[in-house]
């Protein structure tokens, strides 16, 4: 079963990883946007593009479609949501979409293999908290 989910969570890290590289321009050009109008210009366009992007590339699908679709009670959603909270990808806002994520897919229903996906994910949560939460 593992093995279906493979192209998902590949796509899930590869935009996660392109995320962080238009995030990285954003920030490389802003250090030298006052040196001149074609900086501010460049600066501006990589603000645009991080912008358009950032949507199709955070949730396969787009975020907006995939909290509509879990409303829904989409159970291919539920699947992808899963694969997501599983790989846990790190980029600009996803800690919060992974959170939101986490709380809505628990309204739907889910099948016995669903279930048991999502339990290991509260679990990974869990420890992950309570690890945490321990001084060092």
């Amino acid at each position: 079963m593992a093995h279906s989910r493979a192209p998902m969570e590949r796509l899930i890290r590869t935009n996660a990883d392109e995320i962080n590289r238009l995030q990285r321009a954003v920030h490389g050009s802003a250090d030298q946007r006052w040196s001149g109008p074609e900086a501010l210009a460049r600066h501006a366009a990589t603000c645009a593009e991080f912008h358009q992007r950032y949507e199709p590339l955070a949730f396969p699908g787009g975020y907006a479609n995939a909290l509509r679709h879990l409303a829904e009670h989409d159970p291919n959603t539920v699947d992808v949501v899963l694969t997501f909270l599983e790989v846990r990808p790190y980029f600009f806002r996803s800690g919060y979409m992974w959170k939101t994520l986490l709380k809505r897919v628990q309204r739907v229903p889910m099948g016995t293999k669903q279930k048991a996906r999502l339990q290991k994910v509260l679990d990974a949560y869990a420890a992950y908290r309570e690890q945490r939460g321990r001084p060092r």
